[in-house]
């Protein structure tokens, strides 16, 4: 899979033929402001920023951007701010939604609105790629921040969007570990029990475009070394491209466990909308922001 680097640069190539537009809610904000500058710098996009338009030219000052290449719609209400952003997206005046500085909560409720949202009746979830400095690749993780205990059905839909992230960053057939804590099946860990049913339906062809093992542990999943000393023998094992988390709870700690310790650097988008979403914490940095809207660019070249 594309590295974040060459990411934003297939989008500056691909920029000299259009710009994509990012739609932000709530965008008065300093760091989303430093964001939209380095997207700006970059070259690959340019943004229509949804929110207190006093707030957005003061941080915009500080920051450096340069208000001339995108677009304000004043709006100092945060719920009326995502709705107005989502519209953008709807009505195709911009390619990805990205949420700025507001309640996650106040955001979903805008892209779930049945006569306004993006709903598409697929169920949304969060994928998030991280580049680790000891990895040699980008893997894909799901689910990091939004379904808190996935049943069989929701993990069929969530390897299928992370096939499809994985798909629009160069990896054609992912390999997808179902990650556990040991990598036998017993009765006590029901998701490995989960693991090893969409294993064997993948394996019938029940599930296509990719490869499923699991249980697999996170070191297994991971770690050719663990692979050879362990005496696994696994088409995924050592090599995973997706990480299948059992619940929330081991995707978020997984996720702020490989920023704040691995040094990772991440990005998120949701999936299951009818347009791109970016989804972003508060606490993240401008460059993290900037990695999360060139994936959901990236995944927007599938809708174009």
């Amino acid at each position: 899979m594309y590295r974040f680097d060459e990411i934003k640069d297939r989008l500056t190539e691909m920029a000299r033929v259009r710009k994509k537009v990012v739609s932000v809610a709530a965008a008065g904000d300093k760091v989303v402001l430093e964001t939209i500058k380095i997207m700006n710098d970059h070259g690959f996009g340019r943004a229509i920023l949804v929110g207190d338009a006093d707030k957005i030219k003061q941080y915009a000052k500080e920051v450096g951007c340069d208000l001339s290449e995108n677009t304000i719609v004043d709006e100092k209400d945060e719920k009326r701010a995502a709705a107005l952003a989502v519209a953008r997206v709807r009505d195709g005046e911009a390619d990805i939604l990205m949420k700025g500085l507001l309640q996650t909560k106040t955001y979903l409720q805008a892209i779930l609105n049945r006569d306004h949202g993006l709903r598409t009746g697929k169920l949304l979830n969060a994928v998030t790629a991280f580049e680790a400095p000891h990895l040699d690749r980008m893997i894909l993780a799901t689910d990091c921040g939004m379904i808190v205990e996935p049943g069989l059905k929701d993990k069929i839909e969530m390897i299928g969007n992370a096939t499809r992230l994985a798909n629009a960053l160069g990896c054609r057939h992912p390999k997808v570990s179902c990650v556990s804590a040991v990598e036998t099946v017993n009765d006590n860990m029901p998701d490995g029990i989960d693991a090893a049913i969409l294993s064997k339906m993948n394996e019938r062809g029940q599930i296509k475009g990719c490869v499923i093992d699991g249980p697999l542990s996170m070191d297994l999943s991971i770690s050719e070394h663990s692979v050879k000393h362990k005496g696994v023998i696994s088409p995924v094992a050592g090599h995973a491209d997706i990480l299948l988390m059992p619940n929330l709870q081991a995707g978020n700690i997984f996720w702020k466990t490989m920023t704040y310790m691995a040094g990772a650097q991440s990005g998120a988008v949701i999936m299951g909308t009818s347009k791109p979403a970016v989804l972003t914490s508060r606490a993240d940095s401008a460059d993290a922001k900037v990695n999360s809207m060139a994936l959901a660019m990236m995944l927007g070249t599938l809708y174009d």
